[in-house]
């Protein structure tokens, strides 16, 4: 009985310290292989088979899917320009332009990965399709709660925010230099902390 005991011990510690140290392995290798382009960060390598096992290891946590290297790339921003942390009850302004793509998306997430719901008749992301744009092609979208005339992306809630950019069809690739791209800024406005 002693025995008996003294292994199912040894197996909780084990498995206890072994799922402690995966966990915190994926945690603090979340930089490896990341590209950083002003406030937006990418891992270009994410959804190709030559991805680091800690890629693939975080990717199969969340469940997410990932652009191939043929099909695009996903930007994402959790701070702003001036590197405060994106929140949901503030409203910035995105502007500048993007690299040549056949099409992109921008959407506001949760930390969590979950799409944050804008509420009943407002649209959750937005597409380059359906832009306003200046006369030298580029664009302006303010990201808040408030309305806004122009471009307007609605977000909804308090805390934390996510900026997801995911570039579809693209030549902006990791042969050629994702690190050298042109992305828009992220501007602070206001914040209704109210």
């Amino acid at each position: 009985m002693r025995f008996t005991l003294l292994v199912l011990i040894a197996l909780a510690i084990a498995l206890g310290l072994g799922g402690w140290s995966a966990n915190r392995a994926l945690e603090e290798s979340a930089e490896i292989g990341t590209v950083a382009v002003g406030p937006w960060a990418a891992n270009p390598f994410a959804g190709s088979p030559d991805a680091d096992p800690y890629a693939k290891a975080r990717l199969a946590r969340l469940g997410n899917l990932t652009l191939g290297i043929g099909e695009g790339i996903l930007f994402t921003a959790d701070r702003d320009s001036s590197d405060a942390p994106l929140r949901r009850q503030c409203q910035y302004r995105i502007a500048g332009h993007t690299p040549p793509t056949r099409i992109w998306t921008l959407a506001p997430y949760t930390p969590e990965g979950r799409l944050i719901q804008p509420g009943a008749g407002r649209a959750g992301w937005l597409t380059s399709h359906n832009l306003m744009r200046a006369e030298d092609n580029s664009f302006a979208v303010a990201i808040g709660p408030m309305a806004r005339a122009g471009n307007w992306l609605a977000t909804s809630g308090r805390g934390p925010l996510v900026l997801a950019l995911a570039l579809y069809d693209t030549p902006a690739s990791a042969s050629s230099g994702v690190d050298s791209l042109s992305l828009p800024d992220i501007e602070l406005e206001t914040c209704f902390d109210g």
